[in-house]
């Protein structure tokens, strides 16, 4: 297992985020945000700028994350109301949702494809679809069938999708990713498993959710979190996620890919730090318990 950092964790200033890991012993970078833009959606200084940045600091990218599937999927039938002016709203609501699935389709997915191969990476971060408003349960045959589609042109293109686990997706916790991932069945999807994202969904990330994505994970988001009494969950340094346990876990099972910080907490230095040293002392003594 190795070490990365979510650049835009740090700073918006991709070349202080890689000079700062640097410092810190790691060589490795998830990309996302630029600046104020989004991968692979960058102007042309930006994007000239950070392939000599990645070039000059002779840094790998371990992945990207491009939002891709961040959004609702509608309803193959909208919702209608008796009164034409509210009618009229919820059709034009209707038709932006569709509208915005087929700009991540078919642009947003064959920019962020290019992009990944552009920066040498390997890997691209997507998600579930935003359930927008439905219940949690099995994801719909139109977003399984669109992920699909996905999967196979990242095949094709020689990369790897890995699904995000993040509430309000049909993809939120460990158990209906892997659901999803197995009924997809294609060798280019796997998960980003992200126990903090899992926790604040209600799933007890380890044992339990990692127990449901266990052998399909192709990336992991490392932060913490903690359920706040009032409901719902705050993230923190230290929280009630098992990460020992976890980093045992995913080193038992012979996972040779990247731990990417990703804390979404202030002071961003200072929190990633922290981070990259617990999960330096975690994989040494997971590795130490392997022999």
């Amino acid at each position: 297992m190795k070490i990365s950092l979510v650049t835009d964790e740090i700073s918006s200033d991709v070349e202080t985020a890689i000079e700062l890991g640097l410092e810190w012993g790691v060589r490795d970078f998830e990309l996302r945000g630029i600046g104020l833009e989004r991968v692979p959606c960058l102007s042309a200084y930006p994007r000239q700028h950070l392939t000599e940045v990645l070039e000059q600091a002779q840094v790998g990218v371990a992945a990207v994350s491009p939002g891709l599937f961040k959004c609702a999927y509608p309803r193959s039938q909208r919702e209608s109301f008796p009164v034409a002016t509210l009618d009229a709203e919820l059709h034009q609501r209707w038709r932006s949702a569709g509208d915005l699935v087929r700009y991540h389709q078919e642009e947003l997915l064959p920019l962020s494809l290019e992009f990944a191969r552009h920066v040498g990476a390997r890997r691209v971060v997507i998600f579930g679809f935003h359930r927008g408003g439905e219940h949690a349960g099995p994801a719909p045959d139109e977003v399984l069938r669109a992920l699909a589609e996905a999967a196979e042109q990242a095949g094709a293109a020689g990369l790897q999708l890995a699904i995000e686990v993040e509430g309000g997706f049909w993809a939120d916790t460990g158990q209906r990713t892997r659901a999803m991932v197995d009924a997809i069945a294609h060798p280019a999807l796997m998960i980003n498993w992200d126990p903090g994202n899992a926790l604040a969904a209600g799933e007890t990330p380890y044992p339990d959710g990692y127990a449901a994505v266990r052998g399909r994970v192709g990336h992991v988001h490392v932060k913490d979190a903690r359920r706040e009494p009032q409901g719902g969950c705050r993230y923190v340094l230290d929280g009630e996620i098992d990460w020992p346990g976890q980093v045992r876990a995913l080193a038992g099972d012979g996972y040779d890919g990247f731990l990417s910080v990703e804390t979404h907490l202030r002071p961003k230095v200072s929190s990633a730090r922290a981070t990259v040293e617990r999960l330096r002392t975690l994989i040494a003594g997971a590795s130490a318990e392997q022999g």
